[in-house]
């Protein structure tokens, strides 16, 4: 028995032991690749049970209309909190066909964590967040929701439109992550290789990140040093995350985790940029509503301006 468990330990340390036998390569960029290498089976299964479930929900789009219809915010925060922007595209989808409110595709975007939330288990001492932060998040995304609504309503004098959900074509022949088509994932091929893919493009972008950060902590002395060259301590970083996490690509969402994860961001701006992070939710909205262009920028502003004002309140609510 000792001998089985013995030998299981050398093939869970085998990857660090070849990593670091690379001598050959910067210590801080062996340290980024042991730290994601290990992170691999865990996002791949993480994946494969989205893409399942996703094939599940697309299978009963004409269910989920109903539902995301009938329940608006309250869905879309419910299923927001997978940590995927596929439901983002259709939520994007959904309101160019002018069949949800704005103030539903607001509550898709805003509880939207894109890559985040699996990264930051990357550091166990600091999982104990996730769950004050998505609690902020859909109490944020569920009084935005009853505001934009509101406001929507009486803008247009209580004229609200028909929603006409047998009228219009419900597929969503549309791109999604990893430029696959989200139809597409019907197919059997799909529910092995999406799943690779993100995982691969997951552990590229994760791999560059920690190796930034690695090299920049080694280069300025410490990472405490860094996080105070980044402004830590100061609503600035509030401001910038907010900003940051409006870029519609899921890189995004990866590089904000990281940086708290790793403690060069406060948790404050942990909370501005994952309620500003949308995956490709904007670029979809952009893509599509070509009716109303001005939408993506109302959107985004709306955001932005939630993003930071909920960043400083738990700012300085922290102080």
């Amino acid at each position: 028995m000792d001998g089985f468990i013995q030998a299981l330990q050398d093939i869970i340390n085998a990857p660090e032991f070849l990593i670091n036998s690379c001598t050959f390569l910067p210590e801080f960029f062996r340290q980024a690749m042991i730290k994601c290498v290990y992170f691999i089976p865990l996002l791949y299964f993480l994946y494969f049970g989205i893409e399942l479930l996703e094939r599940f929900i697309l299978k009963r789009l004409h269910i989920f209309i109903k539902l995301v219809q009938r329940l608006g915010a309250l869905l879309g925060i419910a299923i927001s909190i997978i940590p995927e922007c596929g439901y983002q595209v259709i939520a994007s989808t959904f309101y160019t066909r002018e069949m949800i409110s704005k103030g539903t595709l607001l509550a898709f975007l805003i509880m939207c964590s894109d890559e985040a939330l699996p990264l930051l288990f990357m550091d166990l001492e600091k999982v104990n967040i996730i769950l004050p932060l998505l609690a902020i998040k859909a109490v944020v995304a569920i009084v935005t929701a009853i505001v934009v609504d509101i406001v929507d309503y009486l803008a247009h004098l209580g004229n609200k439109k028909v929603q006409k959900q047998n009228s219009i074509n419900d597929d969503l022949n549309v791109p999604g992550c990893c430029h696959h088509m989200m139809m597409s994932i019907e197919h059997p091929a799909f529910w092995y290789m999406h799943p690779f893919t993100h995982t691969v493009n997951i552990f590229v972008f994760s791999l560059i990140t920690l190796t930034v950060i690695y090299g920049l902590s080694t280069f300025y002395g410490s990472t405490d040093a860094l996080a105070q060259i980044l402004m830590i301590n100061s609503p600035l970083q509030v401001v910038l995350m907010g900003l940051i996490g409006l870029a519609s690509n899921c890189v995004m969402s990866v590089v904000i985790a990281l940086a708290y994860v790793n403690g060069i961001i406060s948790f404050p701006a942990l909370v501005a940029g994952m309620i500003s992070v949308t995956g490709l939710g904007l670029a979809t909205l952009t893509r599509q509503n070509t009716r109303k262009k001005n939408d993506t920028s109302s959107f985004s502003l709306i955001l932005l301006i939630i993003s930071i004002a909920t960043g400083l309140f738990v700012f300085y609510y922290m102080q």
